[in-house]
């Protein structure tokens, strides 16, 4: 009995010898999001690794798959691999070194805010059959790439709307990849083109739809939205009335002030088409100049004039192109008989500064 136990002692000691040769032979790496240095000893064999994307568990695992490009730099106490694109935080890695697996994972700074989406235009509860593209502002800089994937159209059913959005090649992204313009699928809103034929209108009176943007999609950095985002609206029927400027409502302000000019459209307008395409002329047909600020509703826009009204006429002055959001425009319908003449639209409507 003592002998055996002696033997369990012995078992144990060699067990823990042979543990720490392991570790002291162990590769001593360290990471950053700009390098992954390996610790190494003047009379050691320079060693060689590789660096993956994702988690790898065995060799095999690397058959086939392209290690991340970059450089190595050796010294007498290290090898320094540095990547072409410095590695991208939150997301795994592994260094395959001797046949053994190392994976490491930049954690993101602690001052990091997730990518979210801050407002979408239109911002309501119910829309048009015909409705044709929403614009999203994102609170940083999106990454283009399989953006489509990540957002859905969810009908009350809780089924995917097929073909419901437009999958452009290049999305279409602000200067600054913060504000994306998203359409319905063009083809199926217009009636009598071979999609609308066959598959109807995206959107049907009377149901509901939510808007999906799913936590998978990443912002500039590659870093994913940590909560999804939902926009729910229910359908109301078709607008098929150019909007136009004579029925829009003016509050005037009083002369000799800088008091707002506030013009309501009476109707939502897309809110793209707004966008540096209204005027104020003075009485010499001069722009006086201002600041047009959207309403957060897009059915009213507020101009603050730089200098004092004067007691004199002025002139709104429009862009055909403004539109409603089912894309008919001040010129003419989105959905229409092309051989039918349209008229000239009204662009300009004066105004009295009493």
């Amino acid at each position: 009995m003592y002998l055996t136990f002696v033997k369990r002692i012995i078992f144990c000691i060699l067990l823990i010898l042979k543990t720490l040769e392991g570790v002291a032979q162990s590769p001593r790496f360290s990471f950053t999001s700009d390098a992954v240095t390996l610790e190494i000893s003047k009379n050691q064999n320079t060693p060689t690794f590789k660096v993956y994307k994702g988690v790898l568990t065995a060799i095999d695992q690397t058959d086939g798959k392209k290690a991340v490009l970059g450089n190595l730099t050796e010294s007498d106490t290290s090898i320094r691999f540095v990547p072409l694109l410095p590695f991208q935080k939150n997301s795994d890695y592994t260094v395959v070194c001797e046949n053994e697996m190392y994976p490491f994972k930049i954690g993101l700074d602690t001052s990091y805010e997730y990518l979210h989406v801050e407002t979408i235009y239109p911002n309501t509860t119910t829309l048009p059959s015909n409705f044709l593209k929403w614009y999203i502002r994102f609170s940083k800089p999106v990454n283009p790439s399989k953006i489509y994937d990540h957002i859905h159209l969810i009908d009350n059913n809780n089924t995917e709307v097929d073909r419901a959005l437009l999958p452009l090649e290049s999305p279409l992204l602000s200067d600054d990849g913060t504000l994306l313009t998203l359409w319905i699928e063009p083809g199926r809103q217009k009636r009598d083109l071979g999609p609308n034929k066959l598959l109807g209108e995206v959107l049907v009176p009377n149901t509901s739809y939510t808007l999906v943007i799913d936590k998978a999609l990443k912002d500039h950095q590659g870093i994913p939205m940590n909560i999804d985002y939902t926009h729910s609206f229910t359908v109301t029927t078709s607008d098929r009335i150019k909007p136009t400027i004579t029925s829009w409502e003016l509050r005037l302000p009083e002369a000799k002030t800088k008091d707002v000019l506030h013009i309501n459209f009476q109707e939502i307008l897309d809110y793209g088409s707004l966008q540096n395409t209204i005027q104020v002329l003075d009485g010499s047909g001069n722009e006086f100049e201002g600041i047009f600020t959207l309403h957060t509703n897009q059915k009213s826009i507020y101009f603050t004039p730089s200098n004092y009204w004067n007691k004199e006429s002025y002139k709104i002055s429009c862009k055909p192109v403004i539109e409603d959001i089912s894309g008919n425009n001040l010129e003419r319908l989105f959905d229409r008989d092309i051989t039918l003449k349209t008229t000239p639209p009204l662009l300009e409507r004066s105004f009295g500064i009493e």
